[in-house]
């Protein structure tokens, strides 16, 4: 009876999202028999105006922060420390809400929004943009929902939006449709080292001792761990995704520094055949990871590596980074871990298992 009854609430909410969806396209045929609709500027004088703009607010389904110009460091996040905003995602949002052009109406129901994800946020599903020049005077505004293919040879696509004060929703044409996730608005690009500089990387967990994995020359596709053990031979998969974690860093999240975080880190040295070292500082908290890292290099290294050196230092200095959990976890492990061998691969379901050696006494099966 329980099955029927939760099988009945999954059958009756498909039931009316098909009707809502169903209304929608209702309406919008009947919007055919009526007058053709002249395209407009959604945000009229915007694009005048966004040479002015000095303060982006977002607000997503996962909340709001800010996107501030400063004069010193150009767009920040003032709620991540002033951590530097992506400027290509700055442009693009600016540029998107410069060029909205309506191409008709839709609903005007606030019931139906959700169907287009214009509900605002945060407990809606829609993205609010907000622009502001120094004054705090908005220079324009948008909630902005799903995206649709135009088929413009242009690149243009089709973006639902409505203003926040109006449940009057329109499919729009944009440049660039707006991003309501802080992953999309950090400044990603402060450790770039790509598959082939990486030679070694030793690791310091928690428990057990410290371990070296490295490669002979930049030809070598494989890492091998050093001294292995003899008990077995090593996981060879959880070798080689330390590596892949380091050369393609990527993170999701940054804060500023705090000590406490690293009260008892994971350690994680990595150079470079051409002699950049990397120190990682890594910290689980709660079900994320979190990592710092400086630059050095290694003695005889040349003064491009230096420079490069001291560029990344400008950019990690005095920030943590949150991790994508893949990559973080390949950084967090320990001997106990590499040493444990990869599951032996099942035949698929229903499939016999044969004797690859033969059966006793010479019999095949």
């Amino acid at each position: 009876m329980e099955t029927r009854r939760r099988n009945l609430i999954v059958l009756g909410s498909a039931a009316l999202v098909s009707l809502g969806l169903a209304a929608i396209a209702l309406e919008q045929r009947a919007a055919e028999g009526e007058p053709h609709y002249t395209p407009v500027e959604f945000l009229p004088g915007f694009a005048a105006a966004v040479k002015n703009a000095e303060l982006i607010q977002v607000t997503g389904h996962d909340g709001a922060f800010d996107v501030a110009y400063t004069a010193d460091k150009g767009w920040v996040l003032p709620q991540r420390g002033n951590y530097p905003a992506d400027f290509d995602q700055v442009r693009h949002t600016l540029i998107g809400m410069a060029t909205l052009e309506t191409i008709a109406p839709k609903t005007a129901r606030a019931d139906w929004l959700h169907y287009l994800q214009l509900d605002a946020p945060p407990k809606g599903s829609g993205t609010q943009i907000i622009v502001k020049d120094k004054t705090g005077a908005v220079l324009g505004s948008v909630i902005a929902g799903n995206t649709e293919e135009l088929g413009d040879p242009n690149g243009s696509q089709g973006l639902f939006v409505r203003r926040p004060d109006s449940n009057q929703a329109y499919l729009a044409r944009t440049a660039y449709a707006p991003h309501g996730d802080i992953g999309s608005w950090l400044f990603t690009k402060v450790l770039t080292l790509g598959n082939t500089r990486l030679q070694e990387m030793v690791v310091t967990p928690l428990k057990g001792p410290a371990f070296e994995v490295s490669r002979a020359s930049p030809s070598v596709q494989i890492y091998t761990l050093a001294n292995a053990p003899k008990k077995g031979p090593p996981n060879s998969q959880m070798i080689n995704s330390i590596p892949f974690a380091i050369a393609n860093f990527s993170m999701t999240d940054a804060k500023p520094v705090v000590e406490a975080d690293f009260a008892k880190p994971v350690r994680v040295v990595a150079r470079t055949f051409d002699g950049l070292l990397i120190s990682f500082d890594l910290s689980q908290q709660g079900s994320d990871i979190w990592t710092r890292f400086t630059a050095s290099t290694a003695p005889g290294a040349k003064p491009e590596i230096v420079k490069e050196a001291g560029q990344i230092n400008a950019r990690a200095s005095g920030f943590e980074f949150k991790m994508p959990a893949e990559k973080g976890n390949a950084l967090l492990v320990d001997m106990d871990k590499i040493m444990t061998p990869l599951p032996a691969q099942q035949p698929p379901g229903g499939m016999p298992q044969f004797n690859m050696g033969g059966a006793p006494g010479g019999a095949t099966p």
